[in-house]
């Protein structure tokens, strides 16, 4: 086995980034030509074990050796702590005070009916609740980013057994000042209830005076969207392998009448296996009538029934699929238009959709009947997973029953 030096070398050279990316519609650089990446197995193999346990022990990549005790105790039984090691040598890296600092600086006292709004904490949910988390729970390791609302730090609790968690912090006033209190609360509120390998798990999350803490699921390779930029384009299978994750993870959300409306590179991650993770929930809604009005997203990613101001269904996101497929594979949207926004919308409501030469037949069979102008025409995501492009390239040992 790799000696403890080296895997938490290993460790701490993950590359995740920490700078929030431009969008594909405002970026003039461009991307790089694909490269081979570099295997990064021993620290996955680790941070498998280590990193909170997925809910699906039937995938062969992360089965967890026992239950979580992220859960309420009063749900599951008391289970003798592990006896290896090796968890505690991981190292999670260096703490920079950040958290001490942003306080200090930044964020107000929130009251009366914000106040109340924003009091989230997962030990007093209904459905799922977990045991009382506080921030002194856990040992605080190296930043991962920044988001609009605060900061991500990779920590690991204190109990064993020492399970490796992202903690997402969110100033409330901040929340306020910018109206997303019900959306922020929303996102929540889905993301809590989402079990599926490829859909980021939120373990829990408490509160305080002036934040909101999220105990998020490590994604150890960090954001596809830098693997994208740094490498330009995926190859064919490897786009073809992420397409097929992506369904299968929409096709959930769809079941869970959840519409996700924000697909695009810079909402996914990758897990300590290389697998994909939906890891953004700020545009989704709890939609059981499938029919909304609201226009959310991003530019590139619209649908033509969007871009109209039509209502819109969970269809969307079988157009954001097409569009994420052929960036995958070219490295930018296929109606992307750098120097003017409305000939983006143009070729969008006109389907405005050409092709390199170097695509094959098949891959472009999948894009074309998922970019349909009528979203009623759009190949389903059960079709999705039995194309001839899909099944091509899919990881031996992988079965999707929605494939069968």
């Amino acid at each position: 086995m790799t000696s403890v030096g080296a895997v938490t070398r290993q460790i701490a050279a993950l590359e995740i980034s920490n700078k929030k990316p431009a969008t594909a519609s405002s970026s003039t650089t461009t991307r790089p030509g694909h490269t081979k990446q570099s295997s990064q197995s021993n620290v996955s193999k680790l941070l498998t074990k280590f990193a909170a346990p997925n809910p699906f022990p039937n995938q062969p990549s992360t089965k967890p050796t026992q239950p979580s005790s992220l859960r309420n105790p009063a749900q599951t039984s008391r289970q003798p702590s592990p006896t290896n090691a090796t968890q505690q040598t991981i190292d999670i890296g260096s703490y920079d005070g950040g958290l001490e600092i942003d306080n200090e600086k930044r964020g107000e006292r929130v009251y009366g009916e914000a106040a109340e709004e924003l009091a989230l904490d997962s030990s007093v949910s209904r459905r799922s609740p977990t045991r009382e988390w506080h921030l002194n729970d856990f040992d605080m390791g190296r930043p991962l980013g920044k988001g609009k609302f605060g900061r991500v730090y990779m920590v690991r609790t204190k109990s064993e057994p020492k399970y490796i968690l992202a903690l997402k912090t969110l100033y409330k006033s901040e929340i306020v000042q910018s109206k997303v209190e019900k959306q922020i609360r929303r996102e929540i509120e889905i993301q809590q209830n989402l079990r599926h390998p490829n859909v980021l798990r939120l373990y829990g999350y408490f509160h305080d005076e002036k934040r909101i803490f999220l105990m998020l699921e490590f994604a150890g390779k960090g954001e596809l969207y830098k693997q994208l930029s740094k490498h330009g384009c995926f190859t064919e299978k490897r786009s073809s392998r992420y397409i097929d994750q992506m369904a299968d993870a929409l096709m959930y959300l769809h079941g869970k009448h959840v519409i996700h409306r924000d697909i695009k590179p810079e909402n996914l991650l990758l897990g300590i296996n290389g697998e994909l993770k939906i890891g953004d929930f700020g545009w989704s809604v709890h939609a059981p009538g499938n029919r909304r009005m609201t226009l959310c997203g991003t530019l590139d990613y619209l649908p033509p029934e969007m871009v109209e101001g039509k209502e819109h269904t969970e269809k969307v996101d079988y157009w954001a699929l097409g569009v994420l497929t052929y960036e995958f594979m070219i490295g930018n949207p296929p109606f992307e238009d750098r120097n003017s926004v409305n000939n983006t919308y143009r070729r969008i409501a006109k389907v405005d959709l050409k092709f390199p030469s170097h695509i094959s037949t098949d891959a472009k069979d999948l894009i074309s009947k998922l970019l349909q102008y009528d979203p009623q025409k759009r190949l389903a995501l059960s079709e999705v997973l039995r194309h001839p492009w899909i099944v091509k390239y899919r990881q031996k040992g992988v079965v999707r029953e929605s494939a069968t």
